[in-house]
């Protein structure tokens, strides 16, 4: 059996005619299914074009499913999913048309690379599609609608139906998962060499909310009913380039994460809060969604690095710290998110898994200048670009009094749900 990226084959989950489902085992011994266009459909330009536009409209349609990893570039394009949510490789050929069936040998494919696929059938009423490919010949074959979905879209994309025609077999049950050999993994993360150390860049959110955001002024933030016409806000212009601080953080986080799930108790925005929305802020990449009294100001940008700083201070209470992203460089693998991770202060407190790609942790007995306060810090990765790939870092660390901890929750699930990490 043959790697693709970073997983480790164990069992063949069933083929169909352009591809296979696998069993894999990723670099931390998390079980994932992995879906991989093979044959002379791996060698053709609708077919790869049709594999990435299904694997995206199942990531970014309500209720679909989100895939961990993926290489639409790749000579033989493959996406990898989390076997804890289902059957996501068999669920991706299912939306391209084909079923599954038991393997026979591990590369078994019902169309060799020298085969010729065949032209679709005509759309179905209402199906979007990228583009119809020019017949060949060849027996012909059930071909995917094409979802017309970009790898960034600011609305979930049409569901993607399966193509009206099937010439292949009845579809036969699929095997159970086979039995996980790594049941007990080892860690295999090295952290990096540490970076040269930094003084003082820590002293306090709330002392660095103060200094930055001290010009905003404004009330006590409350969430109330909120005004239906209470525009957007678009984003401010960011400072000059200048080299990103790279230091050590003070007091990192507690490695590794402990295991765990992202907090359902949080809650989130509202229709009756008052909540500001920034459009446009400049390297961000997203719209942000904030309380209403709040304020941003850039407060750093590099290639490839931006930071904001976001809250508000006054006489009664400071609330905010710092919102940053950063690119991941590809591959934007496990040992490069840890690596990065480890960079980040979290007043020493131990990180938990929240999800795949998100890392969190957050406490309401930290002593800041003398006060107890709530502090939270999540460190995520996401899809920023337009490769389908992990690419970007996104931090956020905050602080708020201890009756504040719900805001800094609320932004926090905006974030998960904006980025879908």
């Amino acid at each position: 059996m043959q790697p693709v990226g970073p997983y480790r084959f164990t069992e063949a989950l069933g083929v169909c005619q352009v591809g296979t489902a696998w069993w894999a085992i990723d670099g931390q011994d998390r079980l994932v299914t992995v879906a991989v266009l093979e044959g002379a459909a791996a060698a053709d330009p609708p077919w790869r074009e049709a594999f990435a536009n299904a694997a995206n409209a199942m990531a970014l349609t309500s209720g679909g499913q989100r895939y961990v990893n993926a290489d639409f570039a790749a000579a033989k394009p493959w996406v990898a999913y989390p076997s804890e949510e289902g059957m996501g490789a068999q669920r991706l050929f299912q939306t391209l048309g084909m079923d599954l069936h038991p393997a026979e040998s591990e590369t078994q494919v019902l169309i060799p690379e020298s085969g010729a696929v065949g032209g679709p059938p005509q759309p179905v009423s209402g199906v979007p599609t990228s583009g119809t490919p020019s017949p060949t010949s060849g027996a012909p074959l059930p071909w995917a609608m094409h979802a017309a979905v970009p790898h960034q879209v600011s609305s979930p994309p049409q569901q993607v139906s399966p193509a009206p025609q099937q010439v292949s077999p009845a579809p036969q049950p699929v095997s159970a998962p086979p039995q996980d050999p790594f049941t007990a993994p080892v860690r295999r993360i090295t952290p990096s060499e540490p970076r040269p150390r930094r003084t003082g860049l820590w002293i306090g959110i709330a002392a660095l909310v103060l200094v930055v955001v001290a010009g905003v002024g404004g009330v006590v933030v409350w969430f109330g009913p909120d005004d239906p016409g209470t525009p957007k806000t678009e984003g401010t212009t960011s400072p000059a380039l200048q080299p990103e601080q790279k230091t050590p953080p003070q007091s990192p986080g507690l490695e590794p994460p402990s295991a765990g799930d992202w907090p359902k108790e949080w809650p989130k925005f509202t229709p009756g809060d008052s909540v500001r929305t920034f459009s446009d802020l400049d390297g961000l990449g997203f719209a942000l969604k904030v309380p209403g009294e709040w304020d941003c100001t850039p407060a750093g940008r590099a290639q490839g690095f931006v930071k904001y700083t976001c809250g508000v201070s006054n006489d009664k209470q400071q609330i905010g710290g710092e919102l940053i992203v950063r690119e991941c460089p590809v591959p934007c693998d496990v040992r490069r998110q840890t690596a990065m991770r480890q960079e980040e202060e979290a007043w020493g407190l131990q990180w938990m898994r929240g999800g795949q790609f998100v890392s969190y942790a957050d406490s309401s007995k930290l002593q800041l200048d003398g006060e107890r306060r709530y502090g939270l810090v999540l460190v995520a990765y996401w899809r920023g670009g337009n490769s389908g790939q992990i690419d970007r870092q996104v931090v956020f660390r905050m602080t708020s009094p201890i009756d504040g901890a719900g805001r800094l929750r609320r932004v926090a699930n905006h974030l998960r749900d904006t980025l879908i990490f």
